[in-house]
């Protein structure tokens, strides 16, 4: 049975295929930049480099991204068409096929949120500021992130009080799927909740 590492692996490699596929136009589009044989893409507060030759994917630091944040940005990257750039207004569980993720979200995303970089205001002010959240509308404080320069969330929190605790709500484009299937956006939303916490690309 194939170990979680060894389906990474996999599904990077995958991955890489399929950017080989991908037009220069299209990358260019989507919001990457061309320096050579390198490719640098804004993500959050940091612009990543990517050799896809090498296939390596580095921060602006020099760091090795993890497996999660390679896929998700070769996923992005590959993306056919070009979706229109909507602002973040559903839940994902209003996304078509979210429903069987629904309490997997819930768990791994809002309610680790809410454990740690979400129990106060102050300090999910400053975390939010420190990755390039623009202040936005809705709940007792509400940021923008652009995760990606064409695919931005918007992330609620609501504050506590005498009953009950905090509590968030992040929002996404109508057209999420468009650039990244369910299991990707669950991904990235919990990737983007451990940045919040400090974590590393």
């Amino acid at each position: 049975m194939p170990t979680r590492q060894d389906n990474l692996q996999r599904a990077e490699a995958l991955a890489f295929e399929a950017l080989s596929r991908q037009s220069a136009d299209q990358i260019l589009w989507l919001g990457a930049e061309g320096a050579g044989t390198h490719w640098h893409l804004p993500v959050l507060e940091d612009r990543l480099e990517m050799d896809p030759a090498a296939r390596r994917i580095t921060t602006s630091a020099g760091r090795e991204v993890s497996p999660a944040w390679r896929i998700l940005l070769l996923h992005y990257l590959a993306t056919s068409g070009r979706p229109e750039k909507l602002v973040p207004e559903i839940t994902f569980a209003d996304l078509p096929s979210a429903r069987t993720y629904a309490s997997v979200y819930q768990r791994r995303v809002i309610s680790r949120l809410c454990a740690t970089t979400g129990r106060g205001a102050e300090g999910f002010h400053a975390a939010a500021a420190a990755l390039g959240g623009r202040v936005a509308a809705g709940g007792d404080a509400a940021f923008d992130f652009a995760v990606f320069p064409r695919l931005a969330v918007r992330l609620l929190w609501h504050a506590p009080d005498e009953e009950f605790p905090p509590s968030a709500t992040l929002l996404l484009p109508r057209n999420a799927e468009a650039y990244l299937c369910t299991e990707d956006l669950v991904v990235l939303s919990e990737r983007l909740v451990a940045r919040l916490g400090g974590r590393p690309f």
